[in-house]
């Protein structure tokens, strides 16, 4: 994600520098930033030149002490409260007193990582979706002592990079997060309580909603390890609306995390239809509305930009409230 971070403001004419634990993994995030250019020019979405004068602008640095100088920092390590602290009590010592510094998360906690720094006031939350140099939303999330100046900042960097900003407030799993994962996790306790046809089921929610992916493909694609990760964290801050019925974990434990290992929810062939796939279809619907009605009911988002989310965040076609 960082390389894809990095590539998107270079081509939107900033001078980036990528950090990582050592100079020799900044230069392999720099090596990736750049193709994933290359790739776009091959698939026509960007011009060549375009590509090349943005690899230019692509430089990588030994240690977060080489970004003294810089205005804005994109910290974008792994999703681990502890490593991000350590990186922005670093990024905190270092970087100039007006520099904006935001944190790329879908769901960890703005405030805390704010309160681990001198200055938790320029601390804002910039979640970009995979993969960053293609997908439009930015959610961006104030902690609890950002500055409203530093979110103005955040939004019109957002938007400086091409994309479509949605402010948010903190809360864990922000928007497009919790609706999505509450409604896989719906579905995967419909579908344990009874045999279903996995695909028949995906094919059943594409047909019938807004959706452009079922709940088990959709697992499969993000990741069964990551997936199980976010959705213990959302159990825990919101309980059983989050439980998905011991569905992922085994999977996980024996290796089975989706496309990325070969295996995972969704059969190599189709199994047979049994007629529990329409109801599991329902119930990821229902849950998506009712966690976005939530989300507006706690003024996390407003119903326009909960629904502007999950279009731009998870390709819908219209969001969960927009004939509700």
């Amino acid at each position: 994600m960082g390389a894809e971070i990095a590539h998107v403001a270079a081509v939107a004419g900033m001078d980036v520098l990528v950090a990582d634990a050592d100079l020799a993994r900044a230069e392999q995030g720099v090596d990736r930033a750049r193709a994933i250019g290359a790739r776009r020019v091959e698939r026509g979405r960007l011009d060549a030149p375009d590509a090349d004068a943005a690899a230019m602008r692509l430089r990588a640095v030994a240690s977060i002490d080489d970004l003294a100088g810089v205005d804005v920092v994109i910290e974008a390590v792994p999703e681990d409260l502890a490593l991000k602290i350590a990186v922005h009590r670093r990024v905190d010592q270092v970087v100039p007193a007006d520099a904006l510094v935001a944190t790329n998360t879908s769901g960890l906690s703005v405030t805390a990582l704010g309160d681990a720094t001198r200055t938790p006031s320029r601390v804002v939350g910039l979640h970009f979706f995979n993969p960053a140099s293609t997908m439009r939303l930015v959610e961006v999330i104030a902690g609890a002592a950002t500055d409203e100046a530093a979110v103005a900042r955040a939004t019109a960097l957002a938007e400086q990079l091409g994309k479509t900003p949605v402010r948010v407030r903190e809360c864990p799993g922000f928007v497009v997060n919790r609706v999505l994962v509450r409604a896989m996790a719906e579905a995967y306790r419909a579908a344990a309580g009874a045999p279903v046809d996995r695909r028949a089921a995906d094919a059943m929610v594409v047909d019938g909603g807004p959706a452009p992916m079922g709940p088990f493909a959709l697992g499969d694609l993000v990741g069964l390890d990551v997936l199980d990760s976010i959705r213990a964290d959302l159990e825990a801050a919101y309980g059983d609306r989050f439980d998905d019925a011991r569905t992922l974990a085994p999977l996980v434990a024996a290796g089975r995390l989706g496309r990325k290992s070969g295996d995972g929810l969704v059969p190599e062939a189709e199994g047979q239809v049994t007629g529990t796939e329409p109801v599991v279809a329902a119930v990821y619907y229902a849950a998506a509305m009712d966690e976005a009605r939530r989300l507006a009911d706690e003024g996390v988002a407003s119903p326009a930009d909960i629904d502007l989310a999950m279009c731009l965040g998870a390709g819908w076609a219209e969001g969960p409230l927009a004939s509700g």
